[in-house]
């Protein structure tokens, strides 16, 4: 059985990125492991040649929503879990509700790894605030997993992420 190599964002695709992304935002990025560097780049990557074929009415709001895809998964920096960790914290949560997995704390009282993640979109939120990043951005870290329905930003741009962070 081949092991599977961790990716990392090109030299490039980070220049790319910090192109978008504050002083703070970028140290937040430099946080993510190069897996969901990776992956937030390519959800990027995706809105940005999304808004440039699609709805001229996102062309002003291309900015905000690139570096909101780049953001998106920032709180997975505060929930230090590997792909299994991750999978049965995913699982939980969607059998019992973020409740459960919520319960879960460390001996000194605070959430454990496996509560931090069920959180991660309020804590990237949170982290967002704190860097002073656009409100739309620090939303959509805390909106992306939500029924549109539960969105603040507005829908088609939310749409435009939605679609581009399923893609993996």
């Amino acid at each position: 059985m081949a092991t599977r190599r961790s990716s990392r964002p090109s030299d490039a695709d980070l220049q790319w990125a910090s192109r978008y992304l504050s002083a703070a935002e970028e140290t937040l990025l430099s946080t993510m492991t190069g897996d969901d560097q990776a992956h937030v780049i390519r959800v990027a990557r995706r809105v940005d040649a999304s808004v440039a074929v699609s709805d001229p009415l996102l062309g002003p709001e291309r900015r905000w929503m690139i570096a909101a895809a780049l953001m998106h998964d920032v709180g997975k920096a505060e929930a230090p879990l590997g792909p299994l960790g991750r999978s049965a914290v995913t699982v939980i949560v969607w059998l019992g509700g973020g409740r459960v997995a919520r319960r879960y704390v460390d001996r000194s009282g605070r959430l454990g790894r496996a509560a931090r993640y069920a959180t991660y979109p309020e804590l990237g939120a949170s982290l967002l605030t704190q860097a002073g990043s656009d409100a739309r951005v620090a939303a959509w870290s805390r909106e992306h997993h939500l029924p549109m329905s539960s969105w603040s930003i507005p829908p088609p741009a939310g749409e435009v992420l939605s679609r581009a962070d399923d893609l993996g």
